[in-house]
């Protein structure tokens, strides 16, 4: 299709790739169906808020505070197994320590209240990841409900933003019935709303395309009116950030089907932990910087990447091991910013010759985030768009001194 009066070259300069990338990037084209016609981009300004991180924070190593500006944190080590190990035995230390580290650094924080300790489950000696029992239902709600209290009393004031449960749809994760899970919500957000009515309230997040039935079944039970915003894990594997889009209105159709289309939609936690190795760092940043572009257009109001420092299971690294020198996808989560806040978005616009072009508005101006899913090539630019310059995501400025451009899988901004 056409691309604001835009076409594509047929003298595409070839290039050398692995075979790795190579296979990655058939991925768009052979796995990914781009969302058919034009992507309408939500209104307004884009916030500081769309840009968050999970932040493990392991307490067994170090890890300075994140380099790159962000807005959110999502807790980890922080659930209802480690908090309260014993029945009435609780242990803050940990968040308390993260509570006053957010403050400090004028962090949100998003904390999940998930995981039932082993003594309180009616499944103890059902193991899986996140240790013994954390899977299944309370056996006494009351305890669940004591919990709850306990922790939202403790940081009234502190803590503003809570999310119930982690990937329910998932064994893993819960065992229990989804009834159970909206009874569970229901009460949690009573008795959060009652500590501080200004808590904002995220509902059970399912991960990936598996994930759509839980919350179909979830909002179809009457659970969406419990929470504030549906959270989602937009993870699609080994497909390139393009695959979010079809997903995310496939969650957003759910969520008018359910009466609860006028809520905001969170991606509280998504990365890539495959391939394995990653192909290479230019599609590393390439892929940040999409996902961010394609989270926002598709209707997501808030994406927490994951993770700042997973070294372990993620392949998409956005810092070295010592967790303070950024890779270029770090660097790329800063620049991306950059180009996206403050403004607003128009739209984007795919092509079948794996074009997109994405117009951002700022002061009056348009600019344009500009990107090739299957590789380098040539890009010609529409006389109507009265641009001079582009920017790379390393920061490169170049002059334009032609009808063309170079563009490829790392996304540039032409001004």
């Amino acid at each position: 299709m056409k691309l604001f009066g835009l076409r594509k070259t047929t003298g595409v300069r070839s290039i050398t790739m692995s075979i790795a990338l190579a296979a990655i990037l058939a991925m768009t084209s052979a796995l990914v169906a781009a969302p058919s016609g034009d992507i309408q981009a939500p209104p307004g300004i884009i916030p500081p808020s769309l840009f968050d991180l999970n932040i493990l924070f392991h307490p067994n190593t170090t890890v300075p505070w994140p380099v790159v500006p962000f807005y959110g944190w999502r807790l980890s080590h922080a659930d209802w197994s480690t908090l309260e190990p014993s029945k009435d035995h609780y242990y803050f230390d940990l968040v308390d320590k993260y509570v006053t580290w957010g403050q400090q650094h004028n962090t949100e924080i998003l904390m999940t209240l998930t995981y039932t300790p082993q003594w309180a489950s009616s499944t103890p000696n059902v193991k899986t990841a996140p240790g013994l029992g954390v899977s299944g239902q309370p056996n006494d709600m009351a305890d669940w409900k004591r919990y709850v209290r306990t922790v939202a009393e403790r940081y009234k004031g502190k803590i503003h933003v809570y999310e119930i449960w982690n990937e329910p749809d998932k064994k893993e994760s819960w065992t229990g019935s989804v009834d159970t899970m909206v009874s569970m919500v229901r009460d949690a957000s009573q008795i959060l709303k009652e500590v501080d009515p200004s808590i904002t309230i995220v509902s059970p997040p399912p991960t990936g395309p598996k994930g759509v039935d839980f919350l179909q079944q979830f909002l179809a039970k009457g659970g969406g009116q419990y929470v504030d915003v549906i959270g989602y894990h937009f993870y699609v594997a080994e497909n390139p950030p393009e695959a979010m889009a079809p997903l995310i209105q496939q969650v957003k159709s759910i969520m008018n089907q359910n009466g609860v289309g006028n809520k905001s939609l969170w991606n509280t936690e998504a990365g890539w932990y495959a391939p394995k190795p990653f192909p290479s760092q230019e599609l590393a940043a390439g892929y940040v910087a999409r996902a961010y572009v394609v989270n926002w257009v598709a209707g997501v109001s808030r994406f927490y990447w994951y993770c700042w420092d997973n070294h372990n299971w993620t392949t998409l690294e956005l810092t070295m091991p010592n967790n303070t020198t950024l890779r270029p996808a770090g660097k790329a989560f800063g620049t991306i910013q950059q180009w996206m806040v403050g403004a607003s978005m128009n739209k984007c616009l795919t092509s079948a010759n794996n074009d997109w072009v994405c117009e951002l508005k700022r002061n009056g101006s348009s600019q344009y985030i500009v990107w090739n899913t299957a590789g380098d090539h040539s890009f010609r630019l529409s006389k109507d768009w009265r641009v001079s310059q582009y920017t790379k995501l390393d920061g490169t400025v170049t002059q334009i001194s032609g009808e063309f451009i170079p563009t490829g899988v790392q996304p540039v901004l032409i001004q």
